[in-house]
């Protein structure tokens, strides 16, 4: 009886063992790296990815659609939060989402970024009252006045700025291929919403290795300049935005000159012997460019001036004053070789004649200008030559996001020697 129970309590013994071994081999199979609850876990993780990545792309095209039909886009933010109360996103996936664009879950990765516009970015800094003086801000999320830009230039297209409306000798000839410029960015454009940014440096012409400037002369010049120096630029036009001349009221908005109060206290023409900003003039039997043109037949020339002049950071008081160290320099440095026209026609003034010009920034006695220079004046049809660089600003479209256009790191720009 005894020995029946020692073979008894032996199988039990080993029965026990051989439970505890399949007991071990369940569990390592259920929850192994390879185990069928750890599959399970991570199935489920790559259906959550594969539905969060679906939400995205989905918000990208509604995006899409909502730019060209008015409608309001989806913010990044209100897709982070829209998955969020759905369940999709971990709170320590949305806390993740503060610092990066790409998370991973289930291992499919899912950009945000795609949802982040370049506009985003500049009403961030805006907001976070960065305006970043020197060029330091490390925030990935920021994007200022003076930031470089990976737009792409086309690589092909031709623009020629015909005789026979810039009143010079010959046609001058400008060709994307030659051109490969540096973006910056300029601001944020009031009528579309997008980002403006501006060329690094002018364009050049094929005119000659001495001469890569455009020449506008005379009543032909004056007239057609606003035509020609936007269908030049128009030469970097692409899906992402469309291309123009910079203008006066580009300069103006970081100068500050954007009133009629600024504009009357910056003015240097009232010194130099012109009429102050908003002055009317009248001249019997003068010119106008049309009259010039149309049999050489003088007529009344009258209006209200708004031709002006001023200086920045000039030691010639009173000056307008720039303190961010990359706006001065993305506008005003090297222009005493690198000067460029502004695509603005103005009227000016003196006691005897009224005189029509085209806008431009250059460097000369007192330093740094916004300026113009006259074409054609009214009292002997008098036309004049001036030749400046062609400078595209480009208007993106607000939809545009840093993955399409990334910020990059500053570059050097070619300082002309012409």
């Amino acid at each position: 009886m005894k020995q029946n129970n020692g073979i008894t309590l032996i199988a039990l013994v080993i029965t026990i063992i051989v439970l505890l071994i399949l007991a071990g081999v369940a569990i390592a199979t259920l929850t192994g790296d390879n185990g069928i609850l750890t599959k399970g876990v991570q199935a489920k993780d790559a259906a959550r990815g594969g539905e969060v990545k679906d939400y995205v792309r989905m918000a990208v095209a509604e995006n899409a659609i909502a730019d060209n039909t008015n409608r309001t886009r989806k913010t990044r933010e209100e897709v982070i939060s829209e998955l969020s109360t759905q369940g999709k996103l971990t709170a320590e996936e949305v806390t993740k989402l503060t610092d990066v664009d790409v998370i991973t879950i289930g291992g499919i990765e899912i950009n945000f970024g795609e949802l982040f516009t370049l506009v985003d970015m500049y009403d961030k800094a805006i907001a976070d009252n960065c305006i970043n003086q020197d060029g330091n801000c490390t925030n990935k999320r920021h994007l200022h006045i003076g930031d470089y830009v990976d737009y792409k230039n086309p690589t092909s297209g031709v623009k020629t700025a015909e005789k026979e409306k810039t009143g010079y000798t010959s046609n001058q000839v400008y060709e994307a291929s030659k051109n490969q410029l540096n973006w910056r960015v300029l601001g944020k454009d009031n009528t579309t919403g997008g980002i403006k940014l501006i060329s690094g440096r002018p364009m050049k012409s094929n005119n000659s290795e001495t001469d890569p400037y455009l020449h506008l002369c005379g009543a032909k010049g004056y007239l057609n300049s606003e035509t020609v120096l936007n269908d030049l630029c128009s030469l970097y036009t692409t899906q992402y935005g469309t291309a123009r001349s910079v203008n006066r009221d580009d300069i103006n908005e970081i100068t500050g000159i954007t009133t009629e109060e600024k504009i009357k206290q910056f003015n240097k023409n009232p010194s130099w012997g012109g009429k102050q900003y908003g002055e009317t003039y009248s001249f019997e039997n003068h010119y106008t460019p049309q009259s010039w043109l149309n049999g050489r037949k003088d007529t009344k020339v009258s209006g209200i001036v708004n031709e002006y002049v001023y200086t920045v950071n000039s030691d010639d008081e009173p000056t307008v004053r720039i303190a961010n160290a990359r706006e001065y320099s993305m506008l005003f440095e090297n222009v005493d070789k690198a000067y460029y026209w502004l695509n603005s026609r103005n009227t000016g003034a003196g006691s005897d004649y009224a005189y029509f010009s085209v806008g431009v920034v250059i460097k000369g006695t007192y330093g740094v200008y916004m300026h113009s220079y006259a074409l054609f004046y009214s009292n002997d049809g008098r036309e004049r030559d001036y030749y400046y660089g062609v400078r595209p600003v480009i208007l993106l479209k607000s939809s545009v996001t840093e993955k399409e256009i990334p910020k990059v790191a500053d570059k050097t720009e070619e300082t002309w020697n012409f």
